[in-house]
């Protein structure tokens, strides 16, 4: 076992020894708001999360790489897969980073040829874009260039999985490319109809990481996975970054707020929408522009927030191998 590895389950022990008091402050977030309950918990860098995270994924035979995709420096990790069915692309979702779609993977692995959990420009490892933060649609262009660099590796149209902001690129992906896309699971996607209240509802930078945490631990989920106490703090600091601003600033003042209903009804292929019904983020009403795209399927996930894959991993893993399975390669 390398170095790396031998470091990486060293830390991962040392975490799980926290699982017991980071259920307990999470009860105490719940009552007390949050502030005295986060100071019993680490607080953990996301840096340091996605090293380990990293070393997880190739002690699990991950391949991982950074190459160009439509002019932007772009980190991508790959399992081969068992399968026959297309190849797999996943996409997590703003602020995010490429293992919060790992718990998808096991599931996916003995369907398809390929699984490939693509990291934006900005996020994860992938380099911070030379020019600023990305607008939607630049991320888009990034997600359409890896679905085109999958489709002629494996000569076959390709299934797009998205969380989130990643949810409506692989929707706006659909939309642009149907020719690239043999279907689209959302988890919890964007790309609905957002109000005023609603845009305006979305946090912007937090002055107390603490207070921050449990907002956006409200926000995300209905039950907490322990996991994210480590990082809660970090990801709140995060969250006010100028990668993630740029997109609610853009939303804010109308611009990419939505893909639009015109769409939405343009899609063409099939589409699985995941919908964790605790989602505080997002409103519920979502899934009924989601349900006017022809022939969508959605689910509603109940005691579930917006992040399923993380909240409700092995139903998402479920409910996304059932929808491939679906498909004709």
């Amino acid at each position: 076992m390398s170095v790396t590895a031998l470091e990486a389950n060293r830390l991962w022990l040392a975490l799980l020894t926290q699982q017991r008091r980071l259920g307990l402050a999470a009860r105490q977030l719940l009552t007390k708001g949050g502030k005295l309950a986060l100071n019993c918990v680490p607080d953990l860098s996301l840096e340091a999360m996605l090293r380990l995270s990293h070393a997880a994924l190739m002690a699990q035979a991950a391949e991982s790489w950074t190459a160009p995709l439509a002019g932007h420096r772009v980190h991508r990790y790959a399992f081969a897969g068992r399968g026959e069915g297309p190849p797999v692309l996943l996409l997590h979702g703003l602020g995010g980073q490429a293992s919060s779609m790992a718990p998808l993977v096991p599931g996916l692995t003995g369907l398809a040829r390929r699984v490939v959990l693509l990291e934006l420009p900005g996020h994860g490892r992938s380099p911070e874009p030379l020019h600023g933060p990305l607008s939607a649609r630049e991320y888009g262009a990034v997600a359409i260039a890896c679905a085109e660099e999958l489709q002629r590796e494996h000569d076959s149209k390709v299934v797009l999985v998205g969380n989130s902001l990643g949810g409506a690129l692989a929707l706006y992906t659909a939309h642009e490319r149907p020719e690239l896309c043999a279907g689209v699971a959302g988890l919890n996607p964007a790309g609905a109809e957002l109000s005023d209240e609603a845009v305006n509802g979305l946090p912007r930078a937090f002055s107390d990481a603490n207070q921050g945490a449990a907002q956006m631990a409200a926000l995300l989920f209905h039950r907490t996975p322990w996991p994210f106490w480590l990082v809660a703090r970090d990801f709140a600091r995060h969250w006010g970054t100028s990668t993630v601003q740029r997109i609610l600033d853009d939303a804010r003042t109308g611009n990419d707020r939505s893909l639009g209903m015109e769409v939405l009804t343009d899609i063409h292929v099939p589409v699985l929408i995941v919908w964790g019904k605790e989602d505080r983020l997002l409103p519920l009403r979502s899934v009924e522009d989601f349900a006017r795209i022809e022939g969508a399927r959605v689910e509603i996930t109940e005691g579930c927030g917006h992040v399923p894959q993380l909240e409700r991993p092995a139903a998402a893993r479920r409910a996304v191998a059932g929808f491939l399975r679906s498909l004709k390669s």
